[in-house]
């Protein structure tokens, strides 16, 4: 059947409509599923955030009686001083999580009662210590009747601290669930979307195959929107996996056992101390020095899961002697002591965020100080110079069209050997065991993530009981 020229322009117009319109419903599709991986992921946060501030107010709690055990015991003000900043405090952290969970009316009500027992527990105190100023002891205030109501009190303070973070954990759990939900949604979404869009860009290349004219056109433009799409297909699959990665990590997982372990050991620690031995105090040691590196760790990695999303600050000149100079400032005491050196000179002022550079910068400075040996002072020489057109060329990820810096970062430490040059790169990657240097080893790889997002690279040199550089090599106007 012979087709006329004019019912095939006819199917190629009807095609790319339909062509556009998948585009504009996958586009929105994908845009409203995105909304709802934030909205879940700031739900997240925001539920984190109320855990963590009942984890502070309960040791809040229990700092306020361990001060007022130490005055009646010791009768030194620097106990009382204590105590009253506690009392600010905790007064601050128990307003912000009423504020944080205003709408939850279950929560509320639990504060509501949280915040009488807090009162009347502080109305003992003010008693105890006004009847210690007197007589100089409690001995004729204090009586088994006292005593078990104090325990009682504690107890119930406890027991609706664990209902207020129970409640939260349940909707930390639901909201985890509705955000692995929607990321798990949103590739099928596009891969439906983008296997019609191909689709019908088949069919209209086909179409098109005898209009020479026309087809050279619209060949075009469907390379090029295959082009972005593609982009775009791997932008999300990449969003895909670092929001799964976090929302897993992040997640009651991890957070909800290191809170059981914390408040476990304290109580341990609060009600049977006197009664371990010694063995038995460096065990519950042991597990509190455990969980606070465990907390570290997931700071460490949220931070690491943070660099290179979108922040409102915006890009403007940055003078590097200028981030430098505050990032020395930050580190004063650690490079006090060490009695470090620290040169440098012609550091440029390049386009960019300086909170990031002044990341960079922090990371790299700090790791020279770690990795110092142990009966040398430090060392540490910043320099600068336009990259050698040679090291751009060896390197496949620098674009060859615009220029660089090379900024150098010189140390007399303890070094690596070369062969762990990218491995140190790796996050959570250490070449020394936890018991040689403190860290988490994520310091690196965070400063790695920030200069490839400006476009550039860090390559490190190791020389075994010499020390190491760190070359970053960073565009001069950065694009990011």
């Amino acid at each position: 059947m012979k087709i006329e020229p004019s019912n095939q322009l006819s199917k190629v117009k009807i095609y790319s409509i339909i062509t556009l319109f998948l585009v504009v419903v996958g586009s929105a599709v994908s845009f409203w599923v995105a909304n709802r991986i934030k909205h879940y992921t700031e739900a997240l946060e925001h539920t984190e955030e109320v855990l963590r501030t009942t984890d502070q107010l309960y040791a809040i709690i229990l700092e306020r009686e361990t001060n007022i055990r130490g005055y009646i015991l010791t009768g030194e003000q620097a106990f009382i001083k204590n105590y009253e900043n506690s009392l600010a405090k905790g007064d601050k952290e128990l307003n912000h999580i009423i504020f944080m969970t205003s709408d939850n009316s279950t929560q509320q009500e639990l504060l509501k009662k949280l915040g009488i027992l807090i009162k009347n527990r502080v109305r003992v105190f003010e008693i105890s210590i006004s009847y210690y100023k007197l007589f100089n002891t409690i001995d004729g205030y204090v009586s088994p009747g006292k005593i078990a109501n104090a325990i009682t009190s504690y107890r119930e303070i406890k027991l609706l601290i664990d209902q207020i973070n129970g409640e939260e954990e349940g909707r930390l759990m639901d909201r985890n669930e509705s955000l692995i939900n929607n990321i798990q949604v949103l590739p099928l979404v596009i891969g439906l979307i983008s296997f019609f869009s191909i689709l019908m860009g088949a069919i209209t290349l086909y179409s098109i195959f005898h209009y020479k004219k026309t087809s050279k056109i619209s060949a075009e433009k469907i390379k090029d929107y295959q082009d972005i799409l593609n982009e775009k297909i791997e932008l999300l699959s990449k969003s895909n996996n670092e929001l799964k990665q976090f929302a897993y990590i992040a997640s009651h997982d991890l957070q909800e056992p290191l809170r059981k372990i914390t408040s476990f050991s304290d109580l341990l620690k609060e009600q049977y101390d006197e009664k371990l031995d010694g063995e038995g105090k460096f065990y519950v040691d042991r597990i509190t020095s455990s969980t606070l590196r465990m907390r570290l760790l997931i700071n460490d990695l949220l931070e690491y899961s943070r660099v290179g999303q979108d922040s409102p600050e915006s890009i403007n000149p940055v003078n590097l002697e200028e981030v430098l100079q505050s990032v020395l400032e930050d580190l004063e005491i650690s490079i006090q002591e060490k009695n470090a050196q620290i040169k440098f000179k012609d550091l440029p002022v390049i386009q960019g965020k300086e909170t990031e550079l002044r990341q960079v910068f922090q990371n790299l400075i700090s790791n020279s100080l770690k990795f110092s040996k142990k009966d040398v002072n430090p060392s540490i020489a910043i320099s600068s110079s336009l990259a050698p057109f040679e090291l751009i060329k060896e390197n496949s990820q620098l674009d060859q069209s615009i220029s660089y810096y090379l900024i150098k970062f010189e140390d007399n430490g303890i070094g690596f050997d070369q062969s762990y040059g990218e491995r140190i790169f790796i996050v959570f990657q250490r070449l020394h065991g936890k018991n040689s240097f403190e860290g988490t080893g994520i310091g690196l790889s965070i400063a790695r993530k920030i200069i490839e997002k400006y476009g550039g690279i860090i390559l490190a040199e190791g020389f075994p009981d010499q020390g190491a550089i760190f070359n970053v090599v960073i565009p001069k106007t950065s694009n990011n």
